[in-house]
């Protein structure tokens, strides 16, 4: 059987991306993308459950995303869920989850 690594996020940016260009000439965009779920809780008051994703562009998408979007930007995201970890200074790992994006869409026009 098959698999597949796929996620597709529609939320708003919660700051305005962060675009590095490393010293190979590759350049790295870093967005952090909020996405909301609504319920009622025993009382039937909505309650709003918000989750922050940090999503990573590479690239060509990279580069269109400097001009593109800024905070509050309402976003479409395609990627995959990658898993990673690093040892910081004071030798802890950190183990970090993001979403690679394939292609991200401006929903605001």
């Amino acid at each position: 059987m098959k698999t597949q690594n796929k996620v597709q996020l529609i939320g708003y940016l919660g700051l305005d991306p962060v675009i590095i260009k490393l010293p190979s000439g590759t350049t790295k965009a870093r967005l952090r993308l909020a996405t909301d779920k609504f319920r009622r809780d025993q009382s039937g008051n909505v309650q709003r459950k918000v989750t922050w994703h940090d999503v990573i562009a590479w690239d060509k998408l990279a580069e269109t995303i400097e001009n593109q979007y800024i905070t509050g930007s309402h976003i479409l995201v395609e990627g995959e869920i990658i898993h990673r970890s690093y040892e910081d200074k004071m030798g802890q790992t950190h183990f970090v989850s993001e979403v690679k994006a394939f292609s991200i869409m401006n929903l605001d026009r």
